[in-house]
């Protein structure tokens, strides 16, 4: 990612952003999700005025004939991690409250013709390797323009999520835990020793999507999405290099009732990354895999997901070819199963294991750093506990999360870095 560019100050851009979108917008009123289903927000007409009044657009209209509705999100935290003598100058030293997200999804719709702007003020925007310096800044996420050429398939120009990491792809509100898991995110430099993920930032570039229903109720359905990008990080204006990225998904989704559903697919990506500065510029190429499965079953709901990573040197061939794996599994249960009362509380466990260099070529000759790399597993065990409020008696848009997470390393790299982490959630 590049750390060069000074980010706008969060508030400002924030602020100007949602004022020039509201300014185009002729009597605006944002819906919430509840009032835009039964107005007809997702794409029916507002009622007809009558043909002998003055033709006026309704409220949540744009100039071109839009439908446009607000929805989104606010998560703060406090997270607490524990301290190590060793790594103190950046592990367990910022015990704190924080902004996770500040999400607003300005959504508009015409037709077959729809458009997404995701705007976040809480990103974090943290300085290399393990610091625990850093800053938060706003930033447009999504920005796409989405056209649906039947009701089977539908082709998406801008910027992203390319679907690759099925924990990835689960948008961040309706997440079982407070973060996603180990193999996807990696490890942050304030909670122990900085690794990253295997997962995909956003991209920009186009996307085509396809549903496609085997039976007549939708209850067996095949899902593929294509992409093909520039492959490099969603903040940067050009591409890294002269390839494209492209990256696929397919899954099955089986629905026997409301209560036992099934899902089951995977991902594929191949992308040529260029990183360094002029003119010392390196190359290399990431070849990805992923598997997943996730049942919901009355009150359980399962999943599970496995990641790997083959990246080649293209410009060093000495380099040696590295292997990373990642895994997890977790499950959850929702009490409402017992008792209406209780429905939206539920514990929760997930098991993750990652290895950013499962695998190293035989060219890697050098004994020291074949050591290291050979101890550089991790293991996670986190528990949790969900109230989402929305399902109770109190039916409040509110969501409340609890994780303590075990953290594992491999006895040459052995730290003291479990972490309690205390979330809130609004939505909107």
């Amino acid at each position: 990612m590049n750390h060069s560019a000074q980010p706008p100050r969060p508030a400002a851009t924030l602020a100007a952003t949602l004022a020039a979108t509201l300014a185009a917008t002729v009597g605006l009123s944002a819906l919430s999700p509840r009032e835009a289903h039964a107005r007809g927000a997702a794409g029916k007409a507002f009622p007809a005025e009558a043909q002998n009044k003055p033709k006026r657009r309704d409220a949540g209209d744009t100039p071109f004939g839009f439908k446009l509705s607000l929805d989104g999100y606010v998560q703060a935290r406090y997270q607490g991690i524990a301290d190590d003598k060793r790594v103190a100058q950046f592990v367990g030293r910022n015990d704190g409250f924080s902004l996770s997200n500040t999400r607003i999804n300005v959504r508009l719709k015409r037709d077959r013709l729809r458009a997404l702007l995701a705007f976040d003020g809480a990103l974090e925007r943290r300085e290399p390797l393990n610091r625990a310096q850093g800053e938060v800044r706003t930033s447009l996420l999504d920005a796409y323009m989405e056209y649906e050429f039947s009701r089977y398939i539908s082709a998406r120009f801008g910027r992203f999520k390319p679907a690759y990491d099925a924990n990835e792809w689960e948008s961040t509100a309706g997440l079982l835990f407070a973060d996603r898991a180990l193999e996807s995110r990696g490890v942050l430099g304030v909670e122990g020793l900085n690794v990253a993920g295997l997962s995909l930032t956003r991209h920009t570039g186009v996307q085509l999507l396809s549903d496609l229903p085997f039976t007549k109720d939708k209850a067996v359905s095949l899902h593929l999405i294509a992409s093909v990008t520039n492959g490099n990080s969603f903040d940067q204006f050009t591409n890294d290099n002269e390839a494209l990225a492209y990256t696929g998904r397919a899954f099955i989704r089986v629905r026997a009732n409301k209560n036992i559903k099934l899902r089951f697919g995977g991902g594929v990506y191949l992308n040529d990354v260029t990183t360094g500065e002029l003119p010392d510029l390196v190359s290399e190429r990431r070849v990805g895999f992923t598997g997943d499965a996730r049942l919901k079953l009355y009150g359980l709901s399962m999943q599970g997901q496995w990641m790997r990573q083959v990246t080649t040197a293209l410009d060093v061939p000495a380099e040696p070819e590295r292997t990373g794996d990642g895994f997890h599994v977790e499950a959850g249960f929702d009490f409402g199963a017992f008792d209406k009362h209780l429905k939206g509380i539920m514990p929760a466990y997930r098991f993750a294991r990652y290895d950013p260099t499962a695998s190293v070529s035989a060219t890697a000759t050098d004994e020291e750093l074949r050591a290291a790399l050979a101890a550089d597993a991790l293991t996670h065990h986190t528990l949790g506990l969900n109230w989402l409020l929305t399902e109770g008696a109190l039916d409040l848009p509110l969501r409340l999360q609890l994780n303590y997470t075990f953290a594992e390393e491999e006895r040459a790299r052995k730290i003291k870095n479990d972490r309690v982490d205390v979330l809130v959630q609004m939505m909107f």
